[in-house]
């Protein structure tokens, strides 16, 4: 109930709850929709237009300029805060103490200083806080030193903000707040909208960059020209202004960002979380996928399927001394808690000492005073106590259950005692009995089955990396369907490695089992080098596996050490919706590359006819409110359908090619553009001569640039989706009949044509243009061929 409050009362004033930092993103998304080259152009040719006399048009385009920012500042900011409600989602929360001792729920960002917090396993230290009392607890700070290996934290210690409890419990008093902690600036360049651009968007941003840079040579070349010439100062100033909209490609960073906040949206429809919205991206470049077996490939219940008891010892003792190790030692894990539900007996005696269980370790144990003395209870993995049973009766006896039972997929715990008085951190020399040993069963999670076939047709090599006994988990990744399981290796023939081996030798293992914290770290650091890696996983002991890795996956039930981490959250705790939402990833990607390259063909279109005219000696041709309104027809309303093939495919999009971006992307713009762009030149030498006024040809070379831009955007499908299917092949041509119907109706509208600044175009001239773009889509359509098939070979 604490959650769905807060949340709703979050998504209810987003605006309101604010801090200064989400304060400095509206800034940031304000400025960037604002302040920029183009419009900074244009408003100056705006000025320069009313200043000169032509006060009607200045204003008219300066009033289409501002509605545009608006309107893309408005997308832009609904983005951002759709993400910001998602965000909530996975919003991390803690047990604070109360004053009347009783603990409630809060964000961990509401935490004040002095509060007191309870943590356990799992936990993340949210601020640098003192330790007031605990019960065997332990963390690491593997998210801020690296080091993985977990250390005990007594009362009166500091523990580190950004530390995860990987055993026992504590009560802690925060020193800081939150916003101060080393987790808040860890998370938050994960979390940021604004930052850590992926590679598409940094491919977008180096385009505009470029062209801001080809654009301002272009406008030194018209003014030099234009003072060589004595060319009338409007049309000097219109060519700059019509320019500038033609070769910057003006809003598409703004659409790139927005095709992949509101692909975000319907992820989670399908119940996945993006905290990353460029996590849209990484989906597709997946080439190693990890795994954790516990909680990822199985279900996070496990059930006690049996309970064994060695000879000499009575069924009721050893319930008796389950239970008080369980009771004493404050393990709260998963395997602990269904063995616990397993115990019918009463509970036990009261430990001297204790020392909680970790993954470092793999064992846990209590101290007890007995009649024999005193008497040591440890609780752990069968193979971490066999080397050191007392009898090799109890070594064979122990030995059969792994075998038998590690085929089967089934996990074992282990209870053993001594009455010799040890070290616990050292099982070496001393003499361990079994007390009993507990065989426990998770089913393999629903659907998984199924995702892994899916990864593994796409050519993505899936790899366990567990702490689990390896008979154990090379069991169940045949049964989930994965491949090359004879490829496994264990922690301990690990142990030796060096940085250079895990470099060299990772990459041929496909199961790693009884893996500790800190070598999972180190093989997804390898195996990033052998491609991009994505790691899944929901314990303590995968947060920094996961950070590390190029995409992290977590469990929504998972610790919230990970969760917090991690890029993508499976809200339903289910894998098996992963598949789809890559490929509905797939298909953003394919269809910001088809938006892509609509705006990088009119960006070439500009250059190349441009250089065409400058050679002939002619002026640009088109003002500013011309090119405004062949962007309506070329690149506004085949933006709609775009979005509507981003989040509704027709088709199954295929696997994202290896190549850049860059150069998946602009081959076909620039040489469709250089085609283009003399088509354009053959309709406006065709009609100079023939026409009276400049106001004429402009119309004509609107509407030539209008038709050739449908042309290319009827053929980009094809070009960046392969074949295209038959629905879409039906709304491609429904939508070009639209768009010539409503250029005729534009065309034959006087508001309009004055508007503009153009005039109605005859239909015998119209006839000449539409033969000539049809031809040229013609010779266009062979090359889209040419290149579709040179994809299929290269994919």
């Amino acid at each position: 109930m604490f959650r769905q409050e807060q949340e709703r009362r979050n998504i209810m004033n987003p605006l309101f709850s604010m801090k200064a930092e989400r304060f400095f993103e509206l800034r940031h998304l304000i400025a960037r929709n604002v302040f920029l080259l183009i419009n900074a152009i244009i408003f100056s040719v705006v000025a320069l237009l009313i200043f000169f006399g032509s006060i009607k048009e200045g204003i008219l385009l300066g009033i289409i300029v501002v509605i545009n920012i608006i309107l893309g500042l408005t997308q832009d900011i609904h983005a951002w805060l759709t993400l910001e409600h998602l965000r909530l989602l996975a919003k991390p929360f803690v047990s604070r103490l109360k004053s009347d001792g009783t603990a409630a729920q809060v964000f961990v960002e509401d935490l004040k200083k002095n509060d007191r917090v309870i943590l356990r396993l799992g936990d993340q230290v949210p601020s640098d806080s003192t330790v007031i009392s605990g019960k065997g607890f332990e963390v690491t700070e593997a998210l801020i030193t690296g080091e993985s290996i977990p250390f005990s934290k007594k009362e009166g210690e500091l523990v580190l903000a950004g530390s995860i409890v990987t055993s026992g419990t504590a009560t802690l008093q925060i020193n800081t707040v939150f916003s101060e902690s080393r987790i808040a600036k860890m998370t938050e360049k994960i979390q940021r909208y604004t930052e850590n651009a992926s590679p598409i968007q940094r491919s977008v941003q180096r385009v505009v960059k470029y062209s801001g840079y080809v654009l301002l040579l272009v406008i030194s070349f018209v003014v030099v020209r234009a003072i060589e010439t004595s060319a009338p100062k409007l049309i000097t100033i219109r060519s700059i202004g019509a320019l500038s909209s033609m070769i910057i490609p003006q809003g598409l960073v703004i659409a790139v960002t927005l095709l992949f906040s509101y692909g975000a949206v319907h992820f989670l429809r399908r119940h996945i979380l993006l905290q990353d919205v460029n996590a849209t991206e990484k989906m597709g470049r997946i080439k190693n996928l990890c795994f954790d077996k516990t909680g990822t490939l199985t279900e996070n219940r496990l059930t006690v399927k049996e309970m064994h008891v060695p000879s000499g010892i009575s069924h009721e003792e050893a319930e008796y001394l389950t239970l008080t190790y369980i009771c004493e030692s404050g393990d709260s894990s998963q395997t602990i808690l269904a063995v616990h539900k397993n115990l019918t007996c009463a509970a036990g005696g009261k430990a001297l000492d204790t020392m909680a269980f970790s993954s470092e370790r793999r064992y846990g144990w209590i101290l007890l005073s007995s009649a024999k003395g005193k008497e040591s209870i440890l609780a752990g993995p069968p193979d971490v106590f066999l080397p050191h049973l007392s009898t090799q009766q109890e070594k064979d006896w122990l030995s059969l259950l792994v075998d038998t039972h590690g085929r089967k997929g089934k996990r074992l715990m282990c209870i053993v005692r001594t009455y010799k008085e040890m070290d616990p951190r050292h099982l070496i020399g001393n003499d361990l009995s079994v007390v009993a040993v507990f065989i426990l069963h998770n089913d393999l999670r629903s659907g998984i089955r199924e995702a892994i076939d899916f990864f593994q047709k796409r050519g993505v090599v899936i790899r366990i990396i567990s702490g689990d006994d390896a008979e154990t988990v090379r069991a169940i990744s045949d049964i989930a369907g994965i491949k090359n399981t004879s490829a496994f290796i264990t922690g301990e023939e690990m142990e030796q490695w060096g940085d250079l081996d895990f470099d060299e030798l990772a990459s041929r293992f496909s199961v790693f089992a009884r893996i500790k914290p800190e070598q999972k770290a180190k093989i997804i650091k390898a195996l990033k080098k052998d491609g991009f890696t994505a790691m899944v996983g929901d314990g303590a002991n995968d947060a920094l596996a996961i950070k590390i890795a190029d995409l992290g996956i977590s469990m929504f039930d998972g610790a919230p050490a990970t969760r917090q981490l991690a890029s993508v959250v499976l809200m339903n705790n289910s894998f098996a919706e992963f598949p789809a939402a890559v490929t509905l990833a797939d298909n953003i990607i394919k269809n910001v590359e088809i938006f892509s390259s609509i705006f990088f063909n009119q960006t070439f279109i500009g250059v190349f006819f441009f250089a065409f005219l400058s050679a002939y000696g002619f002026f640009y041709p088109f003002t500013p409110l011309n090119i405004t309104f062949s962007n309506y027809f070329t690149v506004g309303l085949p933006g709609f359908l775009i979005f509507y093939w981003a989040i509704r495919p027709s088709q199954e999009a295929a696997k994202e090619n290896a190549r850049s971006f860059l150069r998946r992307v602009v081959p076909f713009p620039f040489i469709a553009a250089i085609l283009q762009s003399l088509a354009m030149m053959v309709i406006f030498l065709f009609f100079y001569h023939d026409l009276d006024g400049t106001t004429e040809i402009r119309a004509i070379m609107v509407a030539s640039s209008i038709l050739l831009g449908i042309g290319f955007f009827s053929l980009a499908p094809f070009i960046y989706e392969g074949n295209t299917s038959r629905r879409q092949n039906m709304q491609i041509f429904g939508f070009v009949l639209f768009e010539l119907l409503l250029l005729f109706m534009a065309f034959s509208n006087p508001v309009f044509t004055n508007f503009f600044n153009i005039t109605a175009v005859p239909l015998k001239d119209f006839s000449v243009i539409f033969f000539v773009s049809a031809f040229c889509a013609l010779v266009l359509w062979g090359i889209a061929r040419i290149f579709s098939k040179h994809k299929e070979l290269s994919q």
